[in-house]
């Protein structure tokens, strides 16, 4: 049947509006390929390089060997100075402490990182104290200068820079080489002798960054002729020590003698007063720790 002009109209509008269609859906799905196909080669192009993140937060001077304070990422966004699996082994050690404090998740970055640290000598051991009067918020991992002040106000810097490895309550542990157990042991029996005296330590405010402070506590001459004698003290710590002992360092030590002389009558029953009450702190805590693993 013959279309009448109307509808022969009607039916090549409809045509002409397919064949239209269907050209721009062509040229947009040639432009989405064309599209797709560059991503793909951008992608292709981009190199993706292992970096470290934090696991946790981190506080300045933390050690960063810990379990699990870091994991590998791969990603195309790396810092110039980020620690990347091609320089791990140079930044990472058991040693690396960070500088400052750093948030879960940071890219580890070589300005973070400090990598100078001291192995462990051969006369080092954990020793546990708590004759010293502590910073009131004093946690582990935190770092301290431990000081002698004397009742006339002379205040001398006895260990350095020391590692807090645990803390409960009055009690720290910390690493010690057999130099400084001698001159601990030394502070302590004058810090007995000589009533109104402190045995103190005081906080680093940012271990990472501050470098140790230097000791200006001298032993006696006792302690030192001990310290000559014994084989337990390595060579490094005698030529430390041969430096220290210089003649105004002799100076600082008649201070602490002339100090300590007003108390020769009082210093047996002051040391046996506070060995004692050091000897029941030490046996309290021993009974709790053993308490605590019972349970």
């Amino acid at each position: 049947m013959a279309m009448n002009p109307m509808q022969k109209k009607a039916r090549t509008s409809f045509l002409l509006g397919m064949l239209l269609t269907l050209i721009i859906t062509g040229i947009i799905i040639g432009l989405l390929i064309a599209q797709l196909s560059k991503m793909k080669k951008a992608e292709a192009a981009i190199v993706y390089q292992k970096v470290y993140v934090l696991n946790s937060d981190v506080t300045s001077g933390d050690n960063l060997m810990g379990a699990g304070s870091f994991q590998d990422v791969r990603t195309e966004f790396v810092p110039a100075n980020a620690i990347t699996s091609a320089n791990i082994g140079t930044y990472i050690s058991d040693v690396s402490t960070a500088k400052i404090g750093v948030r879960k998740g940071t890219v580890l970055t070589t300005d973070m990182i400090n990598t100078e640290g001291v192995q462990d000598s051969a006369d080092m051991r954990l020793q546990e104290y708590n004759m010293i009067v502590l910073p009131t918020q004093l946690v582990q991992g935190e770092h301290v200068d431990i000081r002698l002040r004397l009742p006339s106000g002379e205040d001398y810097i006895v260990l350095s820079k020391k590692y807090i490895a645990q803390s409960n309550g009055d009690t720290i542990w910390i690493k010690v080489s057999e130099e400084e157990i001698l001159t601990m042991s030394n502070a302590i029996v004058e810090a007995y002798i000589m009533e109104g005296s402190l045995l103190y330590a005081t906080t680093y405010v940012d271990a990472g960054m501050q470098n140790s402070s230097t000791p200006t506590y001298i032993v006696s001459q006792s302690v030192i002729n001990l310290m000559n004698v014994d084989p337990n003290i390595t060579v490094t710590a005698m030529n430390a020590l041969s430096q220290r002992y210089t003649e105004k360092a002799r100076e600082q030590r008649n201070v602490i003698n002339s100090a300590k002389n007003g108390y020769t009558e009082d210093a047996i029953t002051n040391i046996e007063t506070n060995l004692a009450e050091e000897v029941e702190k030490m046996k309290a805590a021993r009974q709790q720790y053993v308490d605590s693993l019972a349970r």
